[in-house]
């Protein structure tokens, strides 16, 4: 009877402790601040210093529709990873903010692009896609 006891108090204790589920923090929109791709600087130009060297030069759009967002996601997922000593001259950032109010930095040029502390390779389609916006 104390094992089935036990048995129970465990069940229950286990039950209460899976709660429900979170909800799948998704990409809420997606602002993109770029300038051209061939523009020349006499410096490599990083990620946190963009805004700063190209303020009055970059344009920045944000999309919220869920179409674009989608296909922003997938050329982000189908990037193939570099040499993380790459870094790119940065000549286009795009903040990424979640459902839960986080955001995401991308920052790339023609050739690398660097997301999450970890560098892909540019693709042409990510690039033709964040230069038309």
């Amino acid at each position: 009877m104390k094992h089935l006891y036990n048995l129970s108090l465990a069940l229950l204790l286990l039950t209460a402790s899976c709660g429900p589920d979170k909800p799948a923090n998704e990409l809420k929109s997606a602002t993109m601040e770029v300038v051209a791709f061939q523009t020349e600087t006499m410096f490599n130009v990083t990620c946190d210093k963009f805004d700063y060297y190209y303020k009055d030069k970059w344009h920045s759009k944000t999309i919220t529709d869920k179409a674009q967002l989608d296909k922003l996601t997938k050329l982000i997922d189908a990037l193939y990873r570099t040499d993380n000593s790459y870094e790119p001259d940065v000549r286009g950032k795009i903040l990424l903010t979640n459902t839960d109010g986080s955001v995401d930095t991308v920052c790339m040029d023609s050739k690398v692009t660097r997301y999450k502390g970890v560098s892909y390779e540019t693709t042409t389609e990510l690039a033709n896609f964040v230069q038309q916006q």
